[in-house]
């Protein structure tokens, strides 16, 4: 696994790709994470739609607010960030670990959308896949605003876009579109 750091923080940012040496893929999907369980289901659904589609798999995770602890003036706040971001390296890690196609890792600052477009443009992706917005008043008046994720990136008219709903399992629709 080949792996490099760059940005501000660089405990923080990098970039990760598999140890697969056949990158001729011609078919690539962007999956969007970030904390929550939302990012947990849409993973392993990417992940299932990639091995249909004998796709590469690109994964960015952009470091938000949503990200931070509660109390940014805390002295625990740099060992709480620090203690989340490695946990969803590492969870991430291991579920790309097992991926028998190609893949790639990337944690970034900066806008999640325009990261996530950036990333489909770069591989020309057919696809991106987001997890559903969490729930709660702040990501309602979030979706109210069009100014969650999924909205903004459902907004845009260049590559179709999976939202994928919390708790929803890929097993059930592979084993469907194989047989």
């Amino acid at each position: 696994m080949k792996s490099r750091h760059e940005g501000p923080h660089p405990e923080h940012t990098f970039h990760l790709e598999s140890p697969v040496t056949d990158h001729r893929q011609t078919r690539h999907i962007v999956l969007g994470i970030g904390p929550g369980s939302s990012s947990d289901d849409a993973l392993e659904f990417a992940l299932t739609l990639a091995v249909v589609e004998g796709a590469s798999l690109h994964v960015i995770h952009c470091i938000s607010a949503e990200d931070m602890p509660v109390e940014t003036d805390s002295p625990r706040f740099e060992n709480q960030f620090r203690t989340e971001m490695t946990r969803q390296r590492e969870h991430t890690s291991a579920a790309l670990g097992s991926h028998p196609g190609p893949w790639t890792y990337d944690c970034k600052h900066g806008d999640p959308t325009s990261v996530i477009l950036a990333m489909a443009d770069k591989y020309d992706a057919f696809t991106i896949v987001v997890g559903s917005p969490r729930r709660g008043p702040i990501s309602a008046i979030s979706q109210l605003t069009h100014s969650s994720v999924s909205s903004r990136l459902t907004r845009q008219h260049q590559y179709p876009v999976v939202v994928v709903p919390v708790g929803v399992k890929s097993t059930g629709w592979m084993r469907k579109s194989v047989s």
